[in-house]
């Protein structure tokens, strides 16, 4: 059977050090101020009923995704078929239309590279771009569950391998005896959003569920 990769967070075991940001930072090379992964905090209620919560974000790799069906070039944003959205960047023109389309804030333009696919062809659908000059385009980028990793053997991502509390756990689904296939089927998990009907395959184990209304602020406000 074919493998279909997800990822699961166990919010019991989250600790909020932000292991999972800074290692997807490094491993990635992710610039100043975007992020493939994310912790977002928020501190609600007050003395003494306060509470802190904490949320690790990624692309939910989605089967119905917006960003696929946003984007203007065929084939610069597509599925594979272990489930993972992939971005193709020879193809992508930097339109952002990706960007936009994606409920979960996963993606943004990687200031540090520029487009190599020409946005001319596409002008007439998107006469926005005309203003720009070429040399200012920058692809889109994202988490895309380390798949420089799988193409090593690797099944282990950069933030369930950094992980301190190993509250995120990665893995094929479709295997019946791995680990988060078991603990999907165990414990009936959360997804963000599910009225959105992206079907994500990001999941969270999360005993307090006022935490995926709290954390839907913006990233780690001050």
């Amino acid at each position: 059977m074919a493998k279909q990769y997800g990822m699961l967070v166990d919010l019991r075991r989250c600790i909020g050090c932000t292991s999972c940001q800074v290692s997807c930072k490094m491993e990635n090379g992710v610039p100043v101020g975007s992020f493939r992964s994310r912790v977002e905090v928020v501190e609600a209620g007050e003395y003494p009923a306060a509470k802190r919560y904490f949320l690790p974000k990624f692309c939910n790799q989605c089967d119905k995704a917006p960003c696929i069906r946003a984007c203007p070039v065929e084939g610069a944003t597509y599925k594979r078929d272990d489930a993972i959205v992939m971005t193709n960047r020879d193809l992508c023109i930097g339109c952002g239309k990706c960007v936009d389309a994606c409920p979960y804030g996963a993606r943004y333009l990687h200031e540090n590279i520029p487009t190599k696919n020409s946005a001319r062809p596409y002008l007439k659908k998107l006469p926005e771009l005309a203003a720009k000059q070429a040399k200012d385009l920058r692809v889109s980028d994202k988490c895309d569950w380390c798949s420089d990793r799988l193409a090593a053997g690797e099944e282990e991502t950069a933030c369930q391998r950094n992980c301190f509390g190993k509250a995120i756990v990665f893995g094929d689904l479709n295997d019946p005896k791995s680990r988060i296939a078991m603990l999907v089927a165990a414990e009936k998990p959360e997804t963000l959003f599910p009225d959105l009907k992206t079907q994500p395959r990001v999941y969270y184990i999360a005993p307090d569920k006022d935490v995926f209304e709290a954390t839907d602020n913006p990233l780690n406000p001050e």
